[in-house]
Formats: structure tokens, sequence, C-alpha cells
């Protein structure tokens, strides 16, 4: 393949094309008004200013300008395709007018002063290659910062930033995991740009998968109800698998779960009403535990049952404003007038349905939080068509609060590459599952580790467990079919977490036996660190800038992933041709720790926008 003998961090860059032709992207959706047009650049720092350079003096809208990172890097920092472009509308020989350009380019003083050199490559590349005090510079940026390359663009903004979504007296499984995941990840990420995230959860409480626990645990004597959490979450996932059997099975028993939940939801039975509460109680215990293991956590989850009492007002102010309408004695929206699907909201037997509840939801949200520039739902593409209408019947409801505020970031499902992994039901692949799992295979790893004493090991069990089954889930693009594969996950090897995990331990280290290490004037970097692995890794921290952008315009951390393991992948070479700490040269040592320094700051902070956990040892 084409990609395998690309950069990662070329690589993501032709995933995020590939999604943005596919959907409108997160930053130029026209229900997303964070901030306007090419302000989105702005974060790119080093690239938007030579765009911004290269339009004025080629008088082309910077709009309409791209700059590419070149395949091999040693053709250059840059490549714009301007003349290839341009040619055929000029009547011209694109070499040609791509030396012109050139020409017009050297003349500019100012541009000039940051540029190595100009060529003309192919068919007519401008090829731009930067000096080295250029990419120095940013090495003293990322040595003197940890939050390096974060920017302000959404400063004053507030985004409510919906997921997880488990469903109490149901068990948490994969599909949930990648929720959790990239939910948490993109939150990072958002407030990395200055945004004011308000964390909610929510967890569907009522309905018929709780009718059907609650017909099998009615049947469980309290005095055999056991005290520790993941027993109790493992009696509900055995009553409710028998009571989905019993639904499908008997016509009586479909009867009587039934008549249950009619009671969940009219409260009029003392001993449903303890029953539910009990059991919700012993999911929600477990979901805590899960969310600590994933180092998530909520300003606010909401249940579907709090959102009951408001359904009815909303639903009948849309039948009064024919928003809704009757049908076969259910409530729906109608959806033919706006090109999308009709929907029941309330149904026949006048209880809510998913749709309804969601009103109920909005209400709830206003009422605690009022006005928020934008809501975003983090939810797999199967709930395409439900976003879409509920998003535009709140947008007829309430027009102030969610007209241009809604956006429904769709991801692709997951599953395992092959079907070895095991599961407790035969049929689900539970998440903490996939965790345990992960860390049992780490655990081997470290368990021989000499200098580490127990409470470490078990800390770096689980944090580089955590961090493998996390990586690989943010290592694909969100639009994108997941196919997991457990053993690669946890390599200490290629494109994982462990890897990455692994080098900035192994930068920690040396930073460790060095001691101090002092800063340095990008000249002074630029002029010592003059050897082609030194180099290399230098003209990655400029990149970053650009990598944290794609990801926030895109919600995709996979432009992180990509990025932080080409720089892992160059600091090792790096490490593997040139001592650092025995470093005869007392100024190249100072300069190859201030390079390494800025590494682990820069590896560390992509790692924390991932939700990942750093190790200081391996």
């Amino acid at each position: 393949m084409l990609t395998e003998r690309l950069p990662c961090f070329i690589i993501w860059q032709l995933q995020l094309f590939t999604m943005a032709n596919a959907k409108k992207s997160f930053w130029n959706h026209p229900d997303v008004d964070l901030v306007k047009g090419l302000d989105w650049d702005k974060p790119r720092s080093l690239a938007h200013k030579l765009t911004d350079q290269i339009s004025t003096i080629l008088e082309i809208d910077p709009a309409l300008l791209e700059l590419k990172h070149p395949a091999d890097d040693t053709h250059g920092d840059y490549a714009l395709n301007e003349a290839l472009k341009q040619a055929k509308e000029q009547g011209k020989n694109p070499r040609e007018l791509a030396e012109e350009m050139v020409a017009k380019l050297k003349a500019s003083e100012g541009f000039m002063t940051m540029v190595a050199g100009l060529e003309v490559a192919g068919p007519g590349f401008i090829n731009i290659r930067l000096k080295p005090s250029v990419h120095a510079s940013y090495v003293s940026e990322a040595f003197s910062s940890a939050g390096y390359a974060h920017a302000d663009l959404f400063a004053g903004k507030t985004i409510m930033f919906e997921y997880a979504h488990p469903n109490p007296f149901k068990v948490v499984h994969i599909g949930h995991l990648r929720n959790m995941i990239l939910g948490e990840s993109l939150i990072r990420i958002l407030e990395s740009y200055g945004a004011n995230i308000i964390r909610v959860n929510y967890q569907g409480d009522v309905g018929m998968h709780i009718a059907k626990n609650l017909w099998a645990l009615l049947k469980v004597p309290e005095s055999e109800y056991p005290e520790d959490i993941s027993e109790r979450a493992e009696l509900l996932g055995r009553t409710y698998a028998e009571g989905a059997t019993a639904f499908k099975d008997d016509p009586e028993t479909e009867k009587e779960i039934i008549a249950i939940n009619k009671k969940i939801y009219s409260k009029e039975d003392a001993t449903i009403n303890r029953l539910w509460e009990t059991g919700k109680q012993w999911s929600l215990d477990k979901f805590a535990e899960l969310y600590e293991r994933l180092y998530m956590s909520f300003e606010r989850q909401y249940m579907e049952s709090e959102t009951l009492p408001f359904v009815d007002e909303y639903i009948s102010e849309g039948l009064e404003k024919n928003i809704f309408k009757q049908s076969q004695g259910a409530v729906v929206f109608d959806g033919e007038p706006y090109g999308l699907d009709t929907r029941v909201f309330l149904n026949s037997e006048g209880l809510p349905t998913y749709e309804g509840k969601e009103l109920g939801l909005a209400r709830l949200k206003q009422d605690e939080y009022g006005t928020v520039d934008l809501h975003i739902h983090n939810v797999a593409i199967e709930q395409i068509s439900f976003f879409e209408v509920t998003f535009k019947a709140k947008e007829l409801l309430m027009p102030e609060w969610y007209k241009g505020r809604q956006y429904h970031n769709a991801y692709e499902f997951v599953g395992l590459k092959s079907g070895k992994m095991s599961s407790r039901t035969g049929q689900v692949v539970f998440a903490e599952t996939i965790l345990d799992e992960a860390e049992q295979i780490v655990s081997g790893i470290v368990e021989n580790r000499e200098g580490m004493n127990e409470d470490e090991k078990q800390e770096v069990i689980r944090s580089v467990g955590t961090g493998a089954v996390k990586y690989s889930f943010l290592n694909l693009n969100p639009g994108t079919y997941l196919a997991f594969d457990l053993q690669s996950s946890v390599s200490l090897e290629g494109n994982s977490g462990p890897y990455i995990q692994y080098t900035y331990a192994r930068a920690r280290r040396m930073l460790d036996d060095a001691g101090t290490v002092e800063a340095m004037p990008a000249e002074s970097i630029a002029a010592l660190l003059t050897q082609p692995e030194e180099q290399s890794l230098m003209r990655m921290f400029a990149v970053f800038e650009e990598a944290l952008n794609d990801a926030v315009r895109d919600l995709a951390p996979n432009a992180l992933t990509g990025y932080v393991h080409e720089l892992a992948q160059r600091f090792n070479l790096f490490y593997r041709k040139h001592s650092v700490l025995n470093e005869e040269n007392p100024e190249i040592r100072k300069a190859r720790l201030v390079l390494t320094q800025a590494t682990a700051n820069v590896i560390g902070n992509v790692l924390d926008l991932l939700g990942i956990r750093t190790v200081s040892r391996m």
C-alpha cells in the first residue's frame, strides 16, 4: 500500500481529507458557529504565517492556498501546488509559472528571513525549506511550556458535551468504550483551545430493558443480594438475560413485563419503585468505577426518568404550533417538509419515546445551564436520523436555545478483529473485559522489571493497560469502523500506546539522570544541532500545532496519534544515533537535553489530550 511508505503525520492528513470529503467536518458544519472562516487556521501558527505571507506576495486568496507537507521531508518542509492550479487558466506551463512564483517569493525580504531554500519540483510544485533557526524556535517554545500549541480560539465559548450513555441494568460494552474514550479525548482537545466544557452524561433508566430486568430480579430474594459492586453488576447481567429471553419466548411473560414497564413510569407500585432504585444504584456504582478507570468525570449525569415531567409540556406546545401532529393515536413529527424522517414522539399508549424524552432533556438543560454556544452529542452513526429529527423539533420549539447550536458527532461502530476475546455473555464484549485483559498482558511485561516495587508495578500496569486500549481506539479516524486487536494494542513496538509511553519514559529517565536542564536560545540550538537525526526531530515541533488544529477542526484525535508516533520514532532514532548524557562537547550535550525535554513535554501533552497517563518507568 502507498500509505505504508508515508510518515504517519502524512497518513493522518490523508485520513482527515477522506473524512472531510465524505461529510461536512466539524469546523465548517453549518450549525457550528464557534469562530469565523479563516480564524480556524490561526492556531496553525507557522503554516498560517507562511500562508498569509505567500498570499500577499503572490496576490492569491489565502483561503485557496494549500500548504502540504512533502511525503519525504528531505524535499522540504512545505509544498505549494498553486502553479499547477493556475497554469491552465493562465495558459502557461506549470513549471514556468512556478519559477515565476519562486522569483517573487525570493524577492520578498520578509519572507526569506524564514526560508532557507525554494525549488521547483516535478510538474510544478514549489518546495519550501525553512531555516533551522525557525525549527529551533519551536523547540524552545516546547521546552518552556508543557501546554505548547494550546490556543484561545474558543475562549469565552461554552460547549455542552454529552457522552458515555451507558444504561443502568445493562452491561457496558465495547461500543460504550469507544464513545467514552473518544468523548473524553475530544473534551480535552476542545479545552486546549480555550472552550469551557460542560461534561454531561445521559442514561436510560426507564424502558423495556428495565422492565425485563426487574421481572427476573423480583424472583431473587434480598438475602441473596451480593455486597460486592462487580457481583451486583453480574447479577443484573444475568437477570436481564433471563428477562429478555422470557419476554421473547413466553407470551404471558411478555404481558407481565409490559405491565411492569407501565408501573415504572407511573410510580404506583412501591415494590417496583424500590427494586428499580436499588438496581439503578448498583449500576451507577459500577459505572463510577469504570469512569475513574478511564479518567472521566461529569458535571451532570441526567437520567431519562428525570425528563418525563417535562415531555407533555413540549408535546402540547408542538401540537398547538403544528410542529407535531396526531397519527393513529400517537404524536409524530412529520419530517417530510424538511427532507427528514417522520418519527414518533409519543406512542399510542401515551408514553414518550426516546424522541419525546429528548425534549424533556432539553428543558432540563435549559433550566440548569441556560444558553450555551454549542451542544455536542457524541453518539454512533445509527442515531443520525434520530438527531436530525430531534434537532429540527427542538429548533422549531426553542429557536433561541437550539437554532444553529446542535451538533451530532457521529462515529462508526467498533468490533473485534478476531473472535478470540472472552465474553461472559457469549454475545457482548464487556468494556471491563477489554481493559482487564490488556492489563493482564502488560503485567507479564513488567513483572520482572528490577528496581520497581509492587505499587509502582501496579501503577504502570493500570496506566499502560488503559493507555493501550485508549490509544488503539483513538488511532483510527472516528468515521471509520474499528476492528479492535488486543495484541497489537499492547505491543511495545509500532504505532501503539505502550510504544509512546515507553518513549516518554525513556526521555524522562535521561532528563532525571541529567538533573537540571537549562534553557538555550533558538539560535544556539540551531547552530549546535546539525546532525540529520537532530534536524529531523526538530522539524516535528512546528507540525504539532497543525496536528492539534486538525484534531480540533475534524474532532479527530487520530491526527494526534499519527503525529506523536512520528515524533516518537524520530526521537528514538536520534537516541540510537547520538549520545546525550555522554556527549563530550558540553554545549552540544545541553542542546540535546533541551531537545529531549521539548520532546518529553510534547509527548506528555499529546498523551494528556488523548486521556492517557504518562509513566516515568516501564
